[in-house]
Protein backbone atom coordinates (compact mmCIF):
# COMPACT_ATOMS: atom_id res chain seq x y z
CA UNK A 1 0.00 0.00 0.00
CA UNK A 2 1.38 3.54 -1.07
CA UNK A 3 2.63 5.26 2.12
CA UNK A 4 2.56 2.16 4.27
CA UNK A 5 6.12 1.71 6.30
CA UNK A 6 7.20 -2.59 5.72
CA UNK A 7 6.84 -3.67 9.44
CA UNK A 8 10.44 -6.15 9.26
CA UNK A 9 9.93 -7.68 12.57
CA UNK A 10 6.62 -8.62 11.68
CA UNK A 11 8.12 -10.13 8.13
CA UNK A 12 10.36 -11.86 10.22
CA UNK A 13 7.83 -13.59 12.38
CA UNK A 14 5.66 -14.37 9.51
CA UNK A 15 8.17 -16.19 7.44
CA UNK A 16 9.29 -18.13 10.42
CA UNK A 17 5.60 -19.10 11.50
CA UNK A 18 5.46 -20.29 7.95
CA UNK A 19 8.20 -22.69 7.90
CA UNK A 20 7.58 -23.76 11.47
CA UNK A 21 3.63 -24.81 11.11
CA UNK A 22 4.01 -25.12 6.91
CA UNK A 23 1.12 -23.02 6.33
CA UNK A 24 0.74 -19.65 4.95
CA UNK A 25 0.49 -16.98 6.79
CA UNK A 26 -1.37 -13.32 6.41
CA UNK A 27 -0.44 -9.77 7.20
CA UNK A 28 -3.55 -8.36 8.76
CA UNK A 29 -2.81 -4.92 9.48
CA UNK A 30 -3.27 -3.60 6.41
CA UNK A 31 -6.00 -2.14 4.06
CA UNK A 32 -7.72 0.07 6.79
CA UNK A 33 -6.68 -2.67 9.21
CA UNK A 34 -4.00 -0.74 11.18
CA UNK A 35 -3.63 -1.09 14.38
CA UNK A 36 -4.82 -4.68 14.38
CA UNK A 37 -2.88 -7.71 15.42
CA UNK A 38 0.07 -8.18 12.52
CA UNK A 39 -0.67 -11.43 11.48
CA UNK A 40 -3.43 -14.28 10.96
CA UNK A 41 -3.32 -17.78 9.40
CA UNK A 42 -4.92 -21.32 10.08
CA UNK A 43 -3.46 -24.41 11.11
CA UNK A 44 -4.67 -27.53 12.12
CA UNK A 45 -8.50 -25.69 11.53
CA UNK A 46 -7.77 -22.86 14.36
CA UNK A 47 -7.59 -19.57 13.29
CA UNK A 48 -4.57 -17.69 15.18
CA UNK A 49 -3.84 -14.13 15.30
CA UNK A 50 0.24 -12.83 16.17
CA UNK A 51 0.82 -9.71 17.44
CA UNK A 52 4.85 -9.19 17.09
CA UNK A 53 6.57 -6.79 18.94
CA UNK A 54 10.55 -6.00 18.27
CA UNK A 55 11.93 -5.21 21.71
CA UNK A 56 14.82 -3.04 21.76
CA UNK A 57 16.27 0.53 24.08
CA UNK A 58 15.73 3.43 21.42
CA UNK A 59 18.33 5.53 23.92
CA UNK A 60 20.78 2.93 24.04
CA UNK A 61 20.50 2.60 19.71
CA UNK A 62 20.99 6.39 19.67
CA UNK A 63 24.11 6.36 21.83
CA UNK A 64 25.74 3.57 19.68
CA UNK A 65 24.81 4.96 16.68
CA UNK A 66 26.19 8.51 17.78
CA UNK A 67 29.57 6.67 19.29
CA UNK A 68 29.81 5.46 15.74
CA UNK A 69 29.47 8.41 14.14
CA UNK A 70 31.82 9.97 16.08
CA UNK A 71 34.84 7.10 15.61
CA UNK A 72 38.01 7.69 17.36
CA UNK A 73 39.47 11.46 17.94
CA UNK A 74 43.10 11.66 17.42
CA UNK A 75 45.04 14.09 20.36
CA UNK A 76 48.28 14.91 19.88
CA UNK A 77 48.22 16.57 22.95
CA UNK A 78 47.06 13.40 25.10
CA UNK A 79 49.59 10.48 25.96
CA UNK A 80 47.30 7.85 26.09
CA UNK A 81 44.06 6.15 24.19
CA UNK A 82 41.18 6.87 26.18
CA UNK A 83 37.59 5.10 26.33
CA UNK A 84 35.15 7.79 27.91
CA UNK A 85 31.44 6.21 28.89
CA UNK A 86 28.44 8.67 28.85
CA UNK A 87 25.07 7.54 30.04
CA UNK A 88 21.42 7.54 28.31
CA UNK A 89 19.55 10.16 30.72
CA UNK A 90 21.79 13.37 29.15
CA UNK A 91 22.61 14.96 26.17
CA UNK A 92 26.20 14.53 25.36
CA UNK A 93 26.63 18.17 23.51
CA UNK A 94 28.65 19.40 26.79
CA UNK A 95 30.07 16.07 27.49
CA UNK A 96 31.42 16.43 23.90
CA UNK A 97 32.65 20.15 24.48
CA UNK A 98 34.49 19.04 27.50
CA UNK A 99 36.20 15.88 27.02
CA UNK A 100 39.23 16.78 25.40
CA UNK A 101 40.30 19.58 28.26
CA UNK A 102 38.90 17.02 30.89
CA UNK A 103 40.91 14.41 29.88
CA UNK A 104 44.39 16.42 29.45
CA UNK A 105 43.89 17.44 33.09
CA UNK A 106 43.40 13.54 33.87
CA UNK A 107 46.61 12.67 32.60
CA UNK A 108 48.38 15.89 33.86
CA UNK A 109 47.36 15.00 37.21
CA UNK A 110 48.72 11.73 36.64
CA UNK A 111 46.26 9.23 35.68
CA UNK A 112 47.82 5.82 34.30
CA UNK A 113 45.95 2.92 32.85
CA UNK A 114 46.24 1.55 36.38
CA UNK A 115 44.12 4.69 38.02
CA UNK A 116 42.39 6.76 35.24
CA UNK A 117 38.79 4.54 35.80
CA UNK A 118 39.18 5.18 39.86
CA UNK A 119 41.15 8.67 39.95
CA UNK A 120 37.87 11.07 39.64
CA UNK A 121 36.12 9.18 42.27
CA UNK A 122 38.29 10.84 44.98
CA UNK A 123 37.60 14.25 44.09
CA UNK A 124 34.66 15.62 44.72
CA UNK A 125 35.23 18.61 42.02
CA UNK A 126 35.64 16.14 39.78
CA UNK A 127 32.98 14.13 40.43
CA UNK A 128 30.56 16.29 40.34
CA UNK A 129 31.59 17.05 37.42
CA UNK A 130 31.45 14.35 35.77
CA UNK A 131 27.76 13.19 37.17
CA UNK A 132 26.30 16.69 35.84
CA UNK A 133 28.03 15.63 32.29
CA UNK A 134 26.30 12.36 32.68
CA UNK A 135 30.72 10.68 32.23
CA UNK A 136 29.76 7.10 33.99
CA UNK A 137 33.23 6.26 33.50
CA UNK A 138 36.31 6.81 31.43
CA UNK A 139 39.46 4.52 30.85
CA UNK A 140 42.80 4.41 29.32
CA UNK A 141 45.36 2.58 28.13
CA UNK A 142 49.40 2.69 26.24
CA UNK A 143 48.52 3.71 22.62
CA UNK A 144 49.22 1.77 19.53
CA UNK A 145 50.14 2.14 15.91
CA UNK A 146 46.26 1.64 15.22
CA UNK A 147 44.81 3.78 18.05
CA UNK A 148 47.70 6.63 18.75
CA UNK A 149 46.75 8.99 21.17
CA UNK A 150 43.24 9.89 21.72
CA UNK A 151 40.13 9.13 22.62
CA UNK A 152 36.28 7.08 21.51
CA UNK A 153 33.17 8.06 23.44
CA UNK A 154 30.80 5.49 24.00
CA UNK A 155 27.54 4.54 25.35
CA UNK A 156 27.85 3.48 29.03
CA UNK A 157 28.22 -0.42 29.69
CA UNK A 158 25.43 -2.25 29.84
CA UNK A 159 23.78 -5.12 30.43
CA UNK A 160 24.43 -7.98 33.43
CA UNK A 161 24.54 -11.65 34.15
CA UNK A 162 23.71 -14.33 31.24
CA UNK A 163 20.25 -15.81 32.16
CA UNK A 164 19.88 -19.14 31.98
CA UNK A 165 16.94 -19.78 29.37
CA UNK A 166 14.40 -20.43 31.50
CA UNK A 167 14.95 -17.03 33.01
CA UNK A 168 15.08 -15.50 29.99
CA UNK A 169 11.55 -16.80 29.41
CA UNK A 170 10.19 -15.66 32.98
CA UNK A 171 11.52 -12.44 31.67
CA UNK A 172 9.74 -12.12 28.60
CA UNK A 173 6.39 -13.43 30.16
CA UNK A 174 6.73 -10.18 32.52
CA UNK A 175 7.29 -7.77 29.72
CA UNK A 176 4.71 -9.26 28.30
CA UNK A 177 2.32 -8.76 31.49
CA UNK A 178 3.80 -5.20 31.98
CA UNK A 179 2.47 -1.56 30.68
CA UNK A 180 4.78 -1.65 28.13
CA UNK A 181 2.66 -4.14 25.95
CA UNK A 182 -0.88 -2.70 27.20
CA UNK A 183 -1.43 -2.03 23.49
CA UNK A 184 0.02 -5.82 22.43
CA UNK A 185 -2.92 -7.15 24.76
CA UNK A 186 -5.56 -4.85 23.44
CA UNK A 187 -4.43 -6.22 20.12
CA UNK A 188 -5.08 -9.71 20.52
CA UNK A 189 -7.87 -9.34 22.73
CA UNK A 190 -10.01 -7.86 20.00
CA UNK A 191 -8.77 -10.16 17.32
CA UNK A 192 -11.26 -12.66 16.35
CA UNK A 193 -9.51 -15.64 16.18
CA UNK A 194 -9.66 -18.98 18.27
CA UNK A 195 -5.50 -18.88 19.42
CA UNK A 196 -4.04 -15.64 20.54
CA UNK A 197 0.10 -15.64 20.23
CA UNK A 198 2.77 -13.01 21.35
CA UNK A 199 6.11 -12.64 19.04
CA UNK A 200 8.70 -10.74 20.93
CA UNK A 201 12.34 -10.11 18.73
CA UNK A 202 15.01 -8.90 21.21
CA UNK A 203 17.64 -6.65 20.52
CA UNK A 204 21.29 -7.35 21.07
CA UNK A 205 21.16 -4.92 24.34
CA UNK A 206 19.17 -7.13 26.15
CA UNK A 207 21.04 -9.59 28.21
CA UNK A 208 17.68 -12.20 27.56
CA UNK A 209 19.33 -11.87 24.08
CA UNK A 210 22.21 -14.27 24.91
CA UNK A 211 20.44 -17.94 25.31
CA UNK A 212 17.39 -16.81 23.01
CA UNK A 213 20.04 -17.00 20.02
CA UNK A 214 21.48 -19.83 20.94
CA UNK A 215 20.70 -23.50 19.98
CA UNK A 216 20.69 -25.54 23.21
CA UNK A 217 18.07 -26.72 25.47
CA UNK A 218 14.62 -25.83 25.72
CA UNK A 219 13.28 -24.64 28.52
CA UNK A 220 11.73 -26.43 31.34
CA UNK A 221 8.52 -25.11 32.30
CA UNK A 222 5.24 -24.04 31.21
CA UNK A 223 5.64 -19.56 30.32
CA UNK A 224 3.32 -17.88 32.87
CA UNK A 225 1.48 -16.09 30.07
CA UNK A 226 -1.04 -13.12 30.67
CA UNK A 227 -4.79 -14.08 30.20
CA UNK A 228 -5.67 -13.70 26.92
CA UNK A 229 -2.20 -14.94 25.28
CA UNK A 230 -2.17 -18.71 24.22
CA UNK A 231 1.07 -19.15 22.73
CA UNK A 232 4.32 -17.18 22.90
CA UNK A 233 7.09 -16.94 20.25
CA UNK A 234 10.78 -15.87 21.30
CA UNK A 235 13.74 -14.81 18.89
CA UNK A 236 16.32 -12.17 18.56
CA UNK A 237 17.42 -10.00 15.97
CA UNK A 238 20.43 -11.99 15.13
CA UNK A 239 20.44 -13.12 11.87
CA UNK A 240 20.55 -16.61 12.68
CA UNK A 241 18.73 -16.77 15.62
CA UNK A 242 16.96 -19.50 16.41
CA UNK A 243 13.40 -18.99 17.31
CA UNK A 244 11.61 -20.93 20.34
CA UNK A 245 7.78 -21.52 20.79
CA UNK A 246 5.60 -22.46 23.19
CA UNK A 247 1.55 -23.44 22.60
CA UNK A 248 -0.51 -25.68 25.36
CA UNK A 249 -0.82 -28.19 22.34
CA UNK A 250 2.65 -28.48 21.98
CA UNK A 251 4.87 -27.52 24.59
CA UNK A 252 8.36 -25.85 24.00
CA UNK A 253 9.59 -26.63 20.34
CA UNK A 254 12.60 -24.85 18.44
CA UNK A 255 12.00 -23.09 14.97
CA UNK A 256 14.91 -22.17 12.53
CA UNK A 257 14.61 -18.30 11.49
Amino acid sequence: MPGQKTDVAAQLASQCISRALGVPVEVNDTDGRQGAHDLLLTYEGRTIAVEVKLVVDPKHRAAAAKSSQLGYTLRPDLTYSWTVHLTQEKKWQRALARTPSLLIELEARGATPRTAHHLWQYDVKLLLEFEELGIDAVFCVPPTEKHPPGYYVMPASWGGGVPEIDQAVSSACELLSSRAMTKLRKQLAAADADERHAFLIYGWEYMEAVPLSQEGILPDLAPTLPPGIDGVWLSTTASDSPTIVWTSETGWFRAAR
